[in-house]
């Protein structure tokens, strides 16, 4: 709830760690995002139990009821929050539809939250993922936190906003790296993931093809060339394709400034940060903004 900066305005998002149970999402018509950073357990939801042992993402939308029936040593960070988080257009209703009906600027990030809407084999309630990963998320979320605490500028909604949405792209991403691995690639991926998760969880830094080499002990071309045999780019083309990918979902999602996005993302030269993101996307960062942010064209 807003108080001095933007008083009485309500934003469904809220964060609670260290709780030992999760939440009855029915109760209150909300998804959960929940990262189990410590221990280990037994889910139960419809009747289904399964084990985990962390660290590990439980996604739970509004239609499912998750109990942890059995737990050892649990330590977890919890989400929950409303589909118009993400887009105001979205809400329980229309995310479940199978054709639902959204523009194109509407529903261009409705990939963000089939975590929380299918369920199967590739996407299941439950994400095992690997340390680096769990503890970059768990820094987002304590900054999303903070940020709701805080309220410090005009801007702090669409920040805390946006450091939900870096969790949900980051989720979407190893969701999508896990489909592509076939078990020829298993020898090769287990050389190549320690990079992606590098570059995952650095990507504000800056990272250079040199350090890169120097801090997985391989030379520069053989590091590239497994790196491309597997995602098809080399590691500098695979970094700023994703530095662009958030900085183009926070403009198309938020009215944060667009050096503050630049910065966020680890674009540190605005000539730079302009040139990559047009070549990506044929737009400049304020064109793209002004054609495909939702916030513009329902004038919030």
């Amino acid at each position: 709830m807003g108080r001095e900066v933007h008083p009485g305005y309500r934003l469904p998002l809220y964060f609670t760690e260290n709780e030992s149970c999760i939440e009855e999402t029915q109760t209150y018509g909300r998804w959960s995002f929940v990262l189990i950073e410590k221990g280990s357990g037994i889910l139960s939801c419809g009747g289904l139990q399964t084990p985990f042992t962390s660290p590990v993402i439980v996604c739970i939308n509004e239609q499912e009821y998750v109990k942890i029936v059995v737990s050892s040593d649990i330590s977890m960070k919890s989400v929950y929050f409303d589909p118009l988080v993400v887009n105001s257009k979205f809400n329980f209703e229309n995310v479940h539809d199978p054709h639902p009906d959204f523009s194109d600027t509407e529903g261009q990030d409705l990939y963000l939250l089939q975590p929380f809407i299918k369920r199967s084999l590739e996407y299941p309630r439950i994400f095992t993922i690997d340390t680096a990963n769990a503890q970059h998320i768990s820094k987002l979320l304590w900054q999303m936190n903070q940020t709701l605490l805080a309220q410090s500028d005009f801007n702090w909604p669409c920040r805390s906003r946006s450091l939900l949405l870096e969790v949900l792209i980051l989720l979407s991403k190893l969701i999508d790296q896990e489909k592509s691995l076939t078990e020829e690639d298993a020898d090769k991926w287990d050389r190549v993931n320690d990079i992606l998760v590098y570059l995952h969880t650095h990507y504000s830094n800056k990272i250079s093809l040199n350090e890169l080499s120097r801090m997985f002990h391989v030379n520069r071309t053989t590091l590239n060339h497994q790196f491309s045999q597997l995602t098809n780019l080399s590691v500098i083309d695979y970094l700023i394709k994703y530095r662009v990918q958030i900085a183009a979902t926070l403009l198309r999602d938020t009215l944060l400034p667009i050096s503050e996005i630049m910065e966020r993302v680890g674009f540190h030269n605005t000539t730079h940060f302009w040139r990559m993101f047009k070549k990506h996307t044929e737009l400049s960062p304020s064109s793209y903004r002004k054609q495909n942010c939702w916030m513009y064209a329902s004038g919030q």
